[in-house]
């Protein structure tokens, strides 16, 4: 019987995280394999539908979202530095978040206490007059400027990884889904299967689960112990034209609402003070969200583009496959910015596109770590929003505390 190849690294999934994994890790590894379900590399899932901001780090409580907090700064300046020196269109447009009354600049308060305690610079509150300086048509209470905050063409970011990652010798496997992951004593044997029908066992010392909204599935194939579930919510989005008419026009920045949290019954938003939208989300009634915002795209040469995409609407009970049954209409894109937007009609909206987001169930922070059981795998589960601003970050983090690569 012929033995199965060996080697060093497997990582299952090419999105963002999977492809700046074996960009990093092929510098001093030889043979890394990517194994990748799509039959190319586009971000098919997470990485490419989204709305391609690039966060500050405001959001995410150090006591709450540990890592998400410690990756999310740190990682935000990595991908600045690198998506300017490989030419990857990305620009730090700023943020502002929009409080339309005294309650939401309750939640507004708790940001500032946030981005200060991560150490995000320049964060600072505005009167509605001094918002109106940098987006003249937005309306409301009070705003707080946020300069760090950007976009990014994830696309183009994911492409050049796996391009840099090829070129450095990482072997990716497209069309094959991962059908089994056996444990053995010092690897594991994994078998594969082509959109073809064709199959493929080898082994590999290392396994990196980096299989996005399949995470954890790919977990419990090797340890059908592993604790968490991805809870998959559909973020829809749709878009308008600033240059449609007068009142449209944005600068080119990213415009937020105040941030609030959405009962997970039916993905409704809770409009309550900040107190008791803590409970519910400890209840685990509801969950935090930051809200449908208006993020400015790219064009073709890597200017800001004429359209705006609303979003993310958020949807749940859909599973992991379901893009496009029972979508938002442009009413309730209208409705979610019509408050700090006031100029925006029902008519000027179109549908956009929609993403499935892996979310833990029951957990608001990512899970990184070796599997408690079998420690040659490393589990990247649930890594929602904001990984795609702090891939780098998470790399390092992959690398050296959980690899201890140094």
């Amino acid at each position: 019987m012929t033995k199965a190849p060996r080697v060093p690294i497997t990582i299952v999934g090419s999105g963002v995280v999977g492809c700046a994994l074996a960009n990093e890790l092929s510098k001093s590894v030889d043979d890394v394999v990517v194994i990748e379900a799509n039959s190319h590399i586009r971000g098919e899932n997470q990485s490419s539908r989204n709305s391609g901001v690039v966060h500050a780090g405001i959001y995410y409580d150090k006591k709450v979202s540990p890592l998400k907090a410690e990756l999310c700064v740190e990682g935000g300046r990595m991908l600045y530095q690198f998506g300017e020196q490989h030419d990857i269109p990305i620009r730090k447009t700023g943020k502002l978040l929009i409080a339309v009354d005294q309650r939401e600049e309750e939640y507004l308060e708790d940001v500032e206490r946030v981005a200060t305690e991560n150490h995000v610079p320049g964060v600072r509150f505005l009167s509605i007059d001094q918002a109106r300086e940098f987006e003249p048509n937005v309306s409301g209470h009070s705003a707080l400027y946020v300069p760090t905050s950007g976009i990014i063409e994830a696309t183009s970011l994911v492409s050049k990884l796996y391009a840099l990652a090829s070129e450095q010798g990482a072997i990716f496997m497209f069309g094959s889904k991962v059908v089994n992951i056996r444990p053995k004593p010092s690897s594991f044997e994994i078998t594969t299967v082509t959109i073809g029908g064709g199959e493929t066992s080898f082994e590999s010392e290392i396994v990196i689960n980096a299989a996005g909204l399949y995470s954890d599935e790919i977990a419990r194939m090797v340890n059908p112990s592993f604790p968490f579930e991805i809870d998959p919510v559909r973020g829809e989005s749709a878009k308008f034209y600033r240059n449609r008419r007068t009142g449209l026009w944005l600068n080119g920045m990213n415009v937020y609402p105040a941030p609030y949290v959405y009962y997970n019954s039916n993905g409704e938003p809770a409009r309550v003070s900040l107190q008791e939208s803590r409970q519910l989300c400890q209840d685990g009634l509801a969950t935090k969200t930051v809200g449908i915002h208006l993020t400015p795209t790219f064009d073709d040469q890597g200017n800001i583009a004429d359209t705006v995409t609303i979003g993310p609407a958020k949807t749940v009970g859909r599973g992991k496959h379901d893009y496009g049954s029972g979508l938002r209409p442009p009413e309730y894109y209208h409705q979610g910015v019509h408050s700090f937007y006031q100029e925006l009609r029902v008519e000027d909206v179109e549908l956009h596109q929609a993403g499935i987001m892996a979310v833990l169930k029951g957990h608001p922070d990512w899970h990184i770590a070796r599997d408690e059981k079998y420690h040659h795998l490393v589990n990247c589960v649930g890594l929602d929003s904001p990984a795609l601003t702090a891939v780098f970050a998470i790399v390092r983090y992959v690398k050296q505390e959980v690899l201890n690569v140094r």
